[in-house]
């Protein structure tokens, strides 16, 4: 059997897992020490089919937390992201283009952009979008997108994991 884990402290869970919601957050899966910050919830009901059978609470998904074995994950904004845009990248788009003897006219027309987004890309008053990032690397050969190292990996299960309990300070009443 696997162990449980406190979703706020990140303690082991030897007795019994409460299902708690805190501060008005969906609902945690909490040891009993940190369930008395919040007030407990009940435990979803197995579903009925229309025959009368039920389906085990363990083969569905919770407020959109994934069952035991993580086949179901609802996708958050976090999953379309593929790294961050390099620092320099206003410096890199001018060169780039100026190298390709382009103007700032031509590059908007060739990517069907505005001439003003071009220019203010270039004077680095905002960031390229994704899409923009990915036409302008095809078209001027330079790389936007910075895919990092992965050495931030979190372990996932275990103690070592973040909680929300290292992030925030509870304030007891």
């Amino acid at each position: 059997m696997q162990t449980e884990y406190c979703e706020l402290c990140g303690a082991p869970i030897s007795k019994g897992v409460k299902l708690v919601s805190i501060a008005g957050a969906k609902p945690m899966k909490v040891c009993e020490k940190c369930a008395k910050l919040g007030t407990e919830v009940q435990a979803p009901r197995a579903k009925q089919t229309s025959f009368g059978k039920q389906i085990p609470t363990q083969a569905r998904v919770f407020a959109g937390q994934p069952s035991s074995n993580n086949a179901y994950r609802k996708r958050d904004v976090f999953d379309f992201i593929e790294g961050e845009v390099v620092d320099d990248y206003a410096k890199k788009i001018a060169a780039a283009r100026q190298a390709k003897g382009f103007t700032q006219k031509d590059l908007a027309f060739i990517l069907k952009m505005q001439e003003g987004d071009i220019k203010k890309l270039e004077r680095g008053e905002r960031a390229p979008t994704d899409a923009e990032c990915k036409k302008l690397e095809k078209e001027l050969d330079i790389v936007l997108i910075d895919k990092g190292d992965g050495e931030e990996k979190i372990q996932v299960g275990g103690a070592a994991a973040t909680t929300l309990g290292d992030v925030l300070q509870v304030k007891k009443k």
